[in-house]
């Protein structure tokens, strides 16, 4: 049977009434705080693959369930990572969608603002960084979010910037293939110098956060700009397949074998 994670409301209180009015906080602290209510403990693996100081973009498995929200594994890998961190930065700002998007109906006309607030409001107490939903009605429209977001990997003291190349979760909460345009994104984010991160998240009685060595992108620049896309994702999600159980390998099962 797997354990419904829940909130210590009490505890957990000032944090939430911090986020919903969009009010600049720590996604560390309020992390660790969320998972001082985890029960079975969540655990972090191999935690001295972290750089202690160079930045890096980690990359992850997209995973949630009902009763486990994807804001448990932010809290763990955010924590851990933080208390790795021998020097600034120790936080992690993560790439997310800026709203969910429903097609038409009650999804389109109340959901979709709905969750296009909260996550704004959300995004600004935590410092995450967001992009329009990856659908052709939005095509185009986050060339000016893309920028924001490479600009703070560039300079001095680039910052550590965190993902879910997926988008979504998989089928049985395997992992299934990123959309287009990912792996692109993610050659701009490291920029032939910043290494990957790759975490595996799941669960063996308890959630875990695998974290794996990290690796530089090595992607052919004589190949086509869809062949690059692939390439570039395909190494970074087997990177994270392998810090998963075999039951989780999914579209990338043949690859990782």
């Amino acid at each position: 049977m797997t354990p419904r994670y829940t909130h210590s409301i009490p505890r957990l209180l000032v944090p939430f009434t911090r986020a919903i009015l969009g009010i600049r906080a720590s996604i560390t602290h309020d992390g660790a705080l969320l998972l001082q209510g985890a029960h079975p403990p969540a655990r972090a693996l191999n935690i001295e693959n972290i750089p202690t100081e160079s930045p890096f973009v980690l990359a992850v498995n997209h995973y949630d369930r009902p009763g486990l929200g994807a804001w448990w594994g932010v809290a763990l890998m955010t924590t851990a990572i933080s208390a790795r961190r021998a020097r600034t930065p120790r936080e992690m700002r993560f790439v997310m969608a800026r709203e969910w998007w429903y097609p038409r109906g009650f999804g389109r006309w109340v959901k979709q603002p709905l969750t296009r607030f909260f996550f704004g409001q959300i995004a600004r107490a935590y410092g995450i960084l967001t992009l329009p939903p990856v659908v052709a009605e939005y095509r185009g429209q986050a060339a000016p979010d893309i920028r924001k977001i490479l600009a703070r990997t560039r300079g001095a003291s680039p910052e550590l910037i965190g993902l879910a190349p997926e988008g979504n979760t998989g089928a049985n909460l395997a992992l299934c293939e990123p959309p287009s345009g990912a792996g692109l994104f993610l050659l701009l984010l490291t920029h032939d110098t910043l290494p990957i991160l790759p975490v595996g998240l799941y669960e063996e009685e308890s959630l875990i956060a695998n974290f794996g060595a990290p690796f530089h992108l090595r992607v052919p620049r004589d190949l086509s700009r869809e062949q690059r896309d692939r390439e570039a994702v395909r190494q970074v999600m087997i990177a994270i397949g392998r810090l998963l159980p075999e039951r989780m390998w999914g579209f990338y099962r043949e690859e990782i074998e």
